[in-house]
C-alpha cells in the first residue's frame, strides 16, 4: 500500500485509541485533531498518552477548514468520532463532505430508550440518506453499534467491527498468592450505568467458602453525588469491600494486572476499554452482556466469562463460580497476554485498519472480519 496521510477528528486525546493511532504512524502519515487538550478525564487519574509519530492539532489553535482544503486527495481519509457527537467534529465532516474529501466515522451506539430514542431513529435514518453515499467507511465500536447502522440503512459493506485499544505492558508478579484472598478488581466510575450498585451488592451478598476482597478505584475526587453517596454510605463498611478514590492509570495498570479477575458489570457500554488493559496485563475478565468488549470473551473461556442479563443473582452467581475455581494460574496469565497481543494490540488493529481501507479502495462488498471476532480466537481454557 502507498504511504496515506490519515487526520482523525475527535473530542479529545483519548487513551482508548493511542496504541492503535502509534502504530499507524509508523507506516503512513497520521494527524490527530482534537477540540481541546487532555484527555478530559483528568480527575480519574488520566493523563495524555504517549503519540510518538502522531501530529497533534487542536481545532481552536489552527483554521481547520483550511486544514481540509490542503488534504481533500485520494490519498488522504479523514476519519471523525460520531455522527453527531460532537458539533465541531460534526460540522468539520460536512464541510469535508462538500469538499469531495474521502472520509469515514467511528462511533458508539447509542442509547435508544424514550422519546430521545424515537428521535435518535429518526436522525439515523435521515443519516443514512445523507451521507451513505458519501462516506466510505462506518467504524462500529461493539456489535449493537453495527445493529443500529445496519436499522437506519447503512449498506453494510460499509460497517466494520472496531473496538477500544490499550497499551500494553508487562504486569507484575504476585508473590504469595496463598496468603492472600481471592481479588477482585473495578476500575469504573461508581454509577449505575456502569453497575457499581450490582456489583456491590453482589459482593456484599456472596457466601462462598473461599475469601475473596473487591477493591473498587471509583471514588471521584470532587463531592460524591447522591448515587456515589448511597453506595458509600450501604457499603463502606463492609470489611471485604474497598471504595477507593480514583487513582493514576499507571497505578491502576499495576493493580489490575495484581487481581485475580476484573470485573465490568455496566447496563450499558459501549465497549469498555478496562477490559482490554485486563487482557494485556492477563488478568481474566468478567463482563456483563450489554458491554460492547463481551464479544472478545464470547466462546473463549481462557480469557474470562460473560454475564446477563446485568442484575444482582446473575453476577453473584458468575462470581460464586469463578471464585470457586481459584486465581488463575502464571501459565493462564500469559497465555491471556499472548492472545491480547495477537488480537487486540495496536500493531493488529492497524493492520486490521488497513485491511478496511482496502476493502473501501476496492468493489469488493464482502464483509471484513475484525481480529479479535475470527473463528479461530477461541482458545481453551486448559
Amino acid at each position: 500500500m502507498e504511504r496515506l496521510t490519515f487526520i482523525f477528528w475527535q473530542n479529545i486525546n483519548s487513551m482508548h485509541q493511542s496504541a492503535f493511532l502509534k502504530a499507524l504512524a509508523v507506516k503512513h502519515d497520521v494527524t490527530l485533531v482534537t477540540m481541546t487538550s487532555g484527555t478530559g478525564r483528568e480527575s480519574m487519574g488520566w493523563h495524555e498518552p504517549d503519540l510518538t509519530g502522531v501530529t497533534l492539532l487542536q481545532m481552536a489553535q489552527i483554521d481547520w477548514k483550511t486544514l481540509i482544503l490542503k488534504h481533500t486527495g485520494k490519498d488522504t481519509i479523514h476519519v471523525f468520532a460520531g455522527m453527531h457527537a460532537f458539533v465541531p467534529i460534526h460540522r468539520a465532516m460536512l464541510f469535508a463532505m462538500r469538499q469531495g474529501c474521502r472520509f469515514g466515522v467511528y462511533a458508539e451506539p447509542l442509547v435508544m430508550e424514550g422519546a430521545a430514542g424515537l428521535v435518535k431513529q429518526w436522525r439515523g435514518r435521515l443519516d443514512a440518506f445523507r451521507f451513505a453515499d458519501h462516506l466510505e467507511l462506518v467504524l462500529c465500536i461493539g456489535p449493537e453499534c453495527r445493529r443500529q447502522y445496519l436499522a437506519w440503512g447503512f449498506p453494510e459493506h460499509k460497517l466494520h467491527d472496531w473496538a477500544y485499544v490499550t497499551e500494553h505492558f508487562l504486569a507484575p508478579q504476585d508473590a504469595g498468592l496463598e496468603d492472600r484472598p481471592f481479588r477482585i478488581i473495578f476500575p469504573g466510575s461508581c454509577s449505575r450505568r456502569k453497575g457499581a450498585d450490582l456489583l456491590l451488592e453482589a459482593a456484599a451478598t456472596l457466601e462462598t467458602h473461599t475469601r475473596f476482597e473487591l477493591l473498587c478505584y471509583s471514588r471521584s475526587p470532587f463531592s460524591p453525588d447522591f448515587f456515589e453517596r448511597k453506595m458509600l454510605d450501604r457499603y463502606s463498611g463492609i470489611a471485604h469491600i474497598n471504595l477507593k478514590p480514583f487513582i493514576d492509570n499507571e497505578k491502576v495498570r499495576i493493580a489490575i494486572g495484581l487481581a485475580d479477575l476484573l470485573v465490568l458489570p455496566s447496563r450499558f457500554d459501549g465497549w469498555g476499554a478496562v477490559v482490554n488493559e485486563a487482557l494485556g496485563a492477563g488478568t481474566p475478565v468478567l463482563v456483563s452482556d450489554r458491554c460492547g468488549s463481551s464479544v472478545l470473551i464470547r466462546d473463549n473461556p481462557l480469557l474470562g466469562h460473560i454475564f446477563g442479563p446485568p442484575t444482582v443473582r446473575t453476577l453473584r452467581e458468575a462470581l460464586s463460580r469463578i471464585i470457586g475455581e481459584g486465581v488463575p494460574s502464571s501459565l493462564r496469565r500469559e497465555r491471556i497476554r499472548d492472545w491480547a497481543d495477537r488480537h487486540i494490540s495496536g500493531a493488529v488493529v492497524a493492520d486490521h485498519f488497513l485491511a478496511i481501507i482496502d476493502h473501501a479502495s476496492s468493489v469488493s462488498k464482502l464483509p471484513t472480519t475484525a481480529p479479535w471476532i475470527r473463528p479461530s480466537r477461541s482458545v481453551p481454557l486448559q
